[in-house]
């Protein structure tokens, strides 16, 4: 079991394991990169030839090859997103080289023979010359289906690079180090060592009991510091090998480890090692019991990453002239720095720097958060009175989301030492981790439904909580867009912020 996907296991202890996040690249991005790819390379060849012919001809010939090619384009790109499975990532770096580009050219020149057969047929025993939409569509799959095939066989060498260097592939963390965590590695090993990378064994009983399989020097800690180690490097599945009939221990792990946003699994009892079923497979051929799944998948958050960053790109750009009014305002009104950042938990608990309007005085600043704002609060300046009534003070936070560490809506990072009737968050709501299986917002689901400001009480923090559950149980694009929407009306009529 010392091959390569235990490579990523035996590199450094836990207290200094780091590989940069930029090392690796996610599987299924590679597989979105080359959906994207594919539509384009199948859809602009059409859409440019049409554009040459209406240009130089004009006339309802070039309008119909235009509304042909719109049709056909929307139509390809749908069909690629229900087989997403052809554009899996991990696929695509195991993939030959013939076989790629054999699928490649499926996908681009497949749909538009389909109508050229179509075509034909109805207009069966016409002159060439006088079926300008045959010509149109031959012209369209050689140019589509020659793109494809160059840009797929350009990017194979770049596949097989990153594979070679593990930059692809699952990342896994094995949580237990008995007997299934044994078979389980054995497994990966044999059938999944080219795409699978085990960061390590972590196992919270780690010298209670004997090493009975020969895994000890693998465990790189508890499942406390797995937590630890997702703050600081990638990984994009928990697999936990354990007796399936160890209930108790089962459901404190998956409580424990459901604040990370991966996807948690269950390997096989032992028998399942025996008769995995293929036609299910999970990984390498192995049935796995999913336990809890990443709230986005990564389209999802491709598309919101990139909805988020646009947005507020745009709004840095238009409020400008009121960020620097608020700024100028800031400075001219008491001493002290702009800004302020205070440390909050983002997602996966990992800290971020949150940027905020300073609207305290600097000698009366609670950095750590453990004393939350209350009405006519002293340590509040005039003009931080007005900027927190409005929220003007969270504009910067613009550049949080810019940076990447926030999104425009999600749940509301709280101070991380923020004390509510003398009690830390997490001791009040057993759940309040699973809040950062998504990255913070600006606002959110919870903000439009009247949770603005400071939490005073354990049972408003509840509401709080879950309100920003149901958000992340619930996403949607539209779901953003109708929080985004109402938030300008919250800011401009509500009471509760102060």
């Amino acid at each position: 079991m010392e091959g390569s996907v235990l490579q990523a296991a035996q590199a450094r202890p836990i207290g200094v394991s780091a590989e940069p996040r930029h090392r690796f690249i996610e599987p299924p991005m590679i597989g979105l990169a080359f959906l994207g790819l594919d539509a384009a390379l199948f859809a602009l060849p059409g859409l440019i030839l049409a554009a040459q012919r209406s240009l130089l001809v004009g006339g309802t010939d070039a309008a119909m090859q235009a509304g042909l090619a719109l049709c056909l384009g929307t139509a390809f790109f749908f069909a690629l997103c229900r087989g997403l499975s052809a554009h899996d990532g991990i696929k695509m770096v195991r993939r030959s080289a013939p076989t790629q580009l054999l699928t490649a050219l499926s996908y681009t020149v497949g749909p538009i023979a389909v109508v050229f057969v179509i075509c034909g047929v109805l207009s069966w025993g016409e002159p060439w010359r006088e079926q300008p939409v045959l010509r149109w569509l031959i012209a369209w799959s050689a140019w589509s289906g020659t793109a494809a095939f160059a840009v797929h066989a350009a990017a194979q060498p770049l596949l097989q690079r990153w594979r070679a260097a593990s930059l692809t592939g699952h990342r896994i963390a094995i949580v237990g180090s008995g007997e299934p965590a044994r078979r389980l590695m054995e497994w990966l090993q044999t059938n999944a060592a080219d795409v699978v990378q085990v960061v390590g064994i972590f196992d919270d009983r780690r010298g209670r009991e004997p090493d009975r399989v020969g895994l000890s020097h693998l465990i790189r800690g508890t499942t406390g510091d797995l937590i630890e180690y997702y703050r600081q490097a990638p990984l994009d599945k928990i697999i936990i090998a354990l007796p399936h009939h160890a209930e108790e221990r089962l459901l404190t792990i998956l409580q424990r480890l459901k604040q990370l946003p991966v996807d948690i699994s269950l390997a096989p009892d032992l028998v399942g090692f025996r008769v995995p079923e293929v036609s299910a497979a999970e990984m390498a051929g192995l049935q796995m019991m999913s336990l809890a799944q990443r709230p986005l998948r990564a389209s999802q958050r491709f598309i919101k990453d990139i909805f988020d960053r646009a947005i507020a790109g745009l709004l840095l750009l238009t409020l400008s002239p009121l960020l620097l009014a608020v700024a100028l305002g800031v400075k001219l009104s008491s001493p002290g720095p702009v800004f302020f950042r205070q440390e909050r938990h983002g997602l996966g608990n990992r800290v971020i720097h949150v940027l905020k309007f300073r609207s305290m005085r600097t000698d009366m600043q609670d950095v750590g958060g453990a004393q939350q704002t209350r009405r006519n609060d002293p340590r509040v300046t005039p003009l931080g009175a007005f900027i927190r009534r409005t929220s003007l003070d969270e504009l910067p936070q613009l550049i949080n989301v810019l940076k990447g560490d926030m999104s425009l809506v999600g749940p509301r990072p709280l101070p991380i030492q923020m004390r509510i009737q003398d009690r830390l968050n997490y001791e009040i709501v057993a759940e309040y981790a699973f809040r950062h299986r998504v990255k913070p917002g600006i606002t959110g689901w919870a903000q439009i439904k009247g949770h603005r400001g400071a939490v005073d009480t354990a049972e408003g923090l509840q509401s709080r909580v879950a309100y920003d559950l149901y958000y992340i149980d619930h996403w949607s694009l539209w779901l953003d867009f109708k929080i985004l929407l109402m938030t300008g009306a919250v800011c401009a009529f509500g009471k509760n912020a102060f």
